[in-house]
């Protein structure tokens, strides 16, 4: 969860993001780093094939071995509504685009190279699952 979240914060402090109408308008300026904050999002947000899955996963598995349905019912609802916050952000991130109005200042591609512990940390966030089954082999 640490290697997730720190990501995300490089991501957004990387655009420099403070705001959902900001967040929206870094897609036309780094789209790399936009692809890689809607990789980790998903990742965070536990969607089955990313590394955020499986410790939501283990830890509802063994709520359930235990007896305490209660509680793995209450952690999965509250998952869902941590799953809405991401795509939320997924979503203002990549597919939404700025209104176009005359005077709106053209944003263009920075040629700025992306941080190398950025791109490295995505990966780990996001493939840490899938080669799971590699690295314990």
């Amino acid at each position: 969860y640490i290697l997730m979240t720190t990501t995300v914060f490089l991501v957004l402090n990387k655009n420099k993001v403070f705001k959902l109408s900001t967040l929206m308008t870094t897609w036309t300026k780094t789209p790399s780093l936009s692809a890689m904050l809607f990789l980790t999002l998903l990742s965070l947000a536990g969607l089955p094939p990313l590394t955020g899955f499986l410790p939501k996963w283990l830890i509802i598995q063994e709520l359930t071995k235990q007896d305490m349905i209660p509680a793995a019912t209450l952690i999965s609802l509250l998952s869902l509504l941590g799953l809405y916050f991401y795509l939320r952000l997924a979503y203002c991130a990549t597919i939404t685009l700025p209104p176009h109005t005359t005077n709106h200042m053209k944003l263009w591609h920075t040629n700025k190279p992306t941080n190398t512990s950025i791109a490295v940390l995505t990966v780990m966030s996001t493939m840490l699952l899938p080669m799971s089954p590699m690295l314990s082999s």
